[in-house]
């Protein structure tokens, strides 16, 4: 059911409004409770998002999803300090109760995270989690990258 409605959401462009669950259930001939299900999965991985119960967009991959602004800034924030040295586990259950963000979101807050290559999931010394990496330098350049190739297609 997933596959569907991702495919039924991908037909609207990133930013636009999506129709009403119940409508999107009966577009795609499927219970109501299987579509709800289906967009709060697109939701978890960041796909679309969710705003109360009529205000439903999709997201481009290098667009944070509203809940999860605080939390990226202040990682990036804490990084670029090295208040967070490289290799260090990042504080999930902290950070996540500080800026709203909850803890079954987590993966979808560090998206674009790992993207810019500045966080990595992987098991370490703190058991498994999501770690600072190596080298800032790479996560800029990925990090500018990025920007430049939103850039590109706006």
């Amino acid at each position: 059911m997933r596959a569907r409605v991702r495919a039924a959401v991908s037909a609207y462009a990133y930013g636009e409004t999506l129709p009403p669950t119940r409508e999107l259930a009966r577009e795609l001939g499927a219970p109501y409770e299987h579509v709800r299900a289906a967009l709060g999965a697109l939701e978890a991985a960041g796909e679309v998002a969710i705003r109360g119960r009529v205000h439903r967009y999709r997201l481009s991959p290098q667009q944070l999803h509203p809940q999860d602004t605080g939390f990226d800034h202040a990682v990036r924030r804490a990084i670029a300090s090295r208040q967070y040295a490289p290799g260090t586990a990042l504080p999930v259950g902290l950070l996540s109760r500080r800026h709203g963000v909850p803890p079954l979101r987590i993966a979808r807050a560090c998206r674009l995270l790992i993207a810019d290559r500045l966080v990595t999931r992987r098991t370490g010394h703190a058991g498994p989690g999501y770690y600072v990496t190596n080298s800032l330098s790479i996560a800029a350049q990925a990090a500018a990258t990025r920007k430049e190739e939103s850039k590109n297609r706006a």
